[in-house]
């Protein structure tokens, strides 16, 4: 009903578990990165999660990136017998079986075992994935661990991973499965998004729906983190709602009191609101009373004598205007503007332009072009790197010209503690009021939490704090590439960069042994990327894409610019 007015392609907020739609928080990448050891690995993998926070999408997610060689048995309805759990996974694996009572759990085991003998030799993998596994019996897990039992002399046959609630740990611990706990070789508890990744969250799926991103205002994304605690699933049902409620009042944008009124609709708040809305009013009144009767006997009790004026610092709790005060008997002291050193390259100074920058936004943006702008935050990151990019040609943007520089440009959609690891400069996307984004360069993080940013032509020094209202998660990493790079490399792959991937390992891994100088991509390649990825805390897949790329250097302490020095 309201894609139209919002010129949306599509639904963003649908609870369906749309992989396309995923949002790869920091936590969300790691679980999926247990995820996908689980593809790869033998033994028990374990995803546990609140309701809502995204197990299932994950799910989806992997089973899009399953490999050719993968045979995959998903289990979504847990609540089964011992023997209904079999039948399903012979049918899941296409394996025949006699479809009478007479069948015995053995029968099907056996089976099962001559399949998976059948797959391994035909050089195939099995995987089982039990969505809800938090609803197993005992028995059923029992047999689970049994079913892992089945191996050859070098490896296992059949790769469990199982999917759950919080409760399903507390199963697990039980002194019965202990044997079945012992057999878990990853776990990982997936939590709620925080308030950055929340808001993230939502510009990422109306990005993905083809609309604008910033249809929430600031006030209504706070409104929305407090009220779904960072629970995706209660991030969609209300947002939903509000754009549906935006539609209605024929709105643009999605207001706090617009998210207040979904919430109360789809959560069943609006007592608890009102109860607390009319205790305040009741609060504010009694206290005006109590303030009135008390005041002028203060006056009159207290001994008359010299008065200090003393200014105190104002704290601006949000954006909304506070009302004037009232007249007093002495002048009102001039608030204390928060400490920000500001250089600029115009500014000369002097006491005006010292009160001018106590006035001004911390991160306010430039004057001028936001084209300029741009280039001028992408010159303070190619300096780092030790590139002056003012000499490229006027028309050329940055990412185009980088490879020339031995660099490449990632686009990414992340969170702050991402930019701590990746610990390289970046250029951040920020937002105001406006309908267009404008440009930072940020390239120096002290150990205190203080940033230096480039923002048009002056440099800022600025802390995490101020950017929580401007940056929703997308920046630009500048990386060095490796010699001879030419994009990815995979498994098959045959290229000269492959045999520098390969040296780099062994530095890395096998301190005097002999370096194999091949420039084919082979198998025992893939396994030690796998490898590294998993320990590097990235995704799995055997790819040697940028991140890979920007983590080994990282290892290998190649030199780049780095944001802590």
């Amino acid at each position: 009903m309201y894609q139209e007015h919002f010129h949306l392609k599509q639904e963003p907020f649908s609870i369906a578990p749309d992989p396309s739609f995923l949002y790869l928080s920091r936590a969300h990448s790691e679980a999926l990165a247990h995820l996908m050891y689980g593809l790869s690995h033998g033994g028990f993998v374990l995803i546990t999660g609140e309701v809502g926070t995204g197990k299932t999408t994950l799910l989806r997610n992997l089973l899009k990136q399953t490999p050719d060689d993968v045979d995959v048995a998903f289990i979504l309805n847990p609540r089964l017998t011992v023997r209904e759990l079999l039948e399903t996974l012979c049918d899941e694996l296409g394996v025949a079986y006699e479809v009478n009572a007479t069948v015995t759990v053995k029968q099907f085991i056996d089976a099962l075992n001559k399949h998976l003998l059948t797959t391994h030799h035909n050089g195939r993998s099995t995987v089982v994935i039990i969505d809800e596994a938090q609803n197993l019996s005992p028995a059923v897990l029992e047999q689970i661990r049994l079913l892992t039992n089945l191996e050859t002399d070098e490896k296992k046959l059949l790769r469990i991973i199982l999917l759950g609630q919080p409760e399903l740990a507390d199963l697990l611990a039980r002194q019965e499965l202990r044997q079945l706990a012992q057999r878990i070789t990853a776990r990982y508890h997936l939590k709620q998004l925080n308030k950055h990744d929340t808001y993230a969250y939502i510009v990422h799926r109306l990005s993905r729906a083809g609309g604008n991103p910033h249809i929430f205002t600031l006030g209504a994304l706070r409104r929305l983190y407090r009220l779904s605690k960072g629970v995706p699933r209660i991030i969609n049902v209300v947002a939903d709602r509000a754009l549906l409620g935006a539609y209605v009042e024929d709105s643009q944008r999605v207001s706090a009191r617009v998210v207040s009124c979904a919430a109360n609709e789809v959560l069943g708040r609006q007592p608890r609101l009102r109860l607390w809305a009319a205790t305040t009013v009741v609060c504010i009144g009694l206290a005006g009373v109590a303030w009135a009767y008390f005041d002028p006997l203060r006056e009159t009790l207290t001994p008359t004598r010299p008065q200090p004026t003393i200014s105190q610092p104002t704290a601006q709790i949000d954006s909304t205007p506070a009302p004037n005060p009232a007249p007093t008997r002495a002048p009102t002291p001039t608030p204390i503007a928060p400490t920000v050193e500001v250089r600029s390259n115009r500014s000369a100074n002097t006491a005006e332009s010292a009160n001018t920058a106590r006035t001004t936004p911390i991160i306010a943006r430039p004057p001028g072009s936001t084209y300029l702008a741009q280039r001028l935050a992408y010159t303070a990151v190619f300096e780092r790197w030790g590139v002056n990019y003012l000499e490229a040609p006027a028309g050329l943007i940055p990412c185009d010209y980088a490879p020339s520089a031995g660099l490449q440009c990632l686009s990414r959609h992340g969170s702050w503690s991402e930019i701590e690891r990746l610990n390289l400069p970046v250029v951040l996307e920020l937002w105001d009021d406006q309908a267009s984004p404008y440009y930072a360069g940020l390239t120096q993080l002290s150990e205190d939490a203080l940033l230096q940013l480039h923002i048009g032509d002056s440099a800022i020094t600025a802390t995490p704090r101020d950017l929580r209202d401007l940056w929703y998660g997308a920046y630009v990493l500048l990386w060095q590439t490796p010699p001879g790079y030419h994009g990815s490399l995979r498994q098959g792959d045959s290229h000269q960069t492959v045999s520098w991937l390969r040296q780099q390992f062994a530095a890395l891994n096998s301190e005097g042994a002999v370096v194999d100088k091949s420039e084919f991509f082979g198998s025992r390649l893939h396994e030690t990327v796998v490898e590294f990825q998993l320990a590097e805390g990235l995704l799995t897949d055997g790819i040697v894409g940028p991140a890979t790329w920007i983590r080994l250097a990282a290892r290998l302490a190649l030199p780049a610019p780095k944001l802590d020095s």
